[in-house]
């Protein structure tokens, strides 16, 4: 058996409330690492959400004329793609001169229901729901896929309520992706053999993380599009950040090429303080 490891590995965010974990995950778990180091791995667990499209849902939702005053159609928590509600004066984000695509609106209050915190519990500062209250969260990208250092992309955090912006004009391309409205459902989140955390348990043997790793992704979903959590996919991992908002090209009308998923990445000190200015941009190239 590895040695016990002492250090402080739970990568959860402060407070962060996780889903419970089901038992036959649990027994898989103690088979692998053993009855000491279990409860470190359990550590290790986080909590998400998965935004799939509303059941029916037909992508009338454009980005105006099926929203209500929340920026969202009915039932939903937001949408992928569309025209984003930006508020007056805020410029439609760019990255090298061309305005970027909008991948997701998503609504802050539904968000914070569908996981289970609403009031006081919500917001940045509250030791629960990390993201804002309120308003609602844009999050755009460099449709070109231009840039790798992390830079090509922008996250808004704007009051709820301004009508759709109509896309810039561009010579080459579009930032508007055809929109589908999106429900949200907590669900819980394991690291993979790619995630520091999960080797560090096992100085002496990676293979131990490499096949308990396996035995979590085989027994947890993985979804087209989740927020927060641990990445699913094998984009690299931007050192000190993790996952914000992570989506597979399959679930939009988008063309990126070769690109199979796009995710966006925070720090846990940005998270906390709910600034949105430094997130990076991360995708996977199949």
């Amino acid at each position: 058996m590895a040695e016990l490891v002492t250090t402080d590995t739970r990568a959860t965010a402060p407070g962060e409330d996780v889903p419970p974990i089901p038992g036959e995950v649990a027994e898989l778990i103690r088979a692998r690492a053993g009855e000491q180091l279990a409860p470190l791995v359990h550590g290790l667990f986080r909590s998400s959400l998965v935004l799939a499209p509303v059941p029916g849902g037909d992508g009338a939702d454009r980005g105006g004329g099926t929203e209500g005053a929340d920026g969202r159609a009915a039932g939903s928590a937001g949408r992928l793609g569309g025209l984003p509600a930006l508020p007056g004066g805020t410029d439609w984000p760019e990255f090298s001169g061309r305005p970027m695509q909008l991948l997701a609106q998503l609504d802050c209050a539904a968000l914070a229901e569908a996981h289970g915190t609403t009031g006081a519990d919500s917001g940045p500062d509250s030791g629960g729901w990390p993201l804002p209250a309120d308003g609602l969260l844009l999050f755009f990208h460099d449709e070109w896929l231009a840039d790798f250092t992390g830079r090509g992309c922008r996250v808004l955090h704007v009051p709820a309520g301004a009508p759709p912006r109509p896309a810039p004009a561009v010579e080459r391309g579009t930032p508007a992706v055809p929109a589908v409205p999106v429900r949200a459902a907590r669900a819980l989140s394991a690291p993979s053999y790619q995630d520091r955390e999960l080797e560090r348990l096992f100085p002496d043997d990676f293979l131990v993380a490499l096949d308990l790793a396996q035995d979590l992704a085989e027994h947890l979903p993985r979804p087209a599009v989740r927020l927060l959590g641990w990445c699913d996919t094998d984009t690299g991992r931007p050192e000190g950040h993790r996952p914000l908002l992570q989506i597979d090209s399959g679930v939009l009308a988008a063309d990126w090429g070769e690109c199979v998923n796009v995710s966006f990445w925070i720090t846990d000190e940005d998270l906390a303080a709910g600034r949105f200015d430094e997130v990076r941009h991360g995708f996977e190239i199949a």
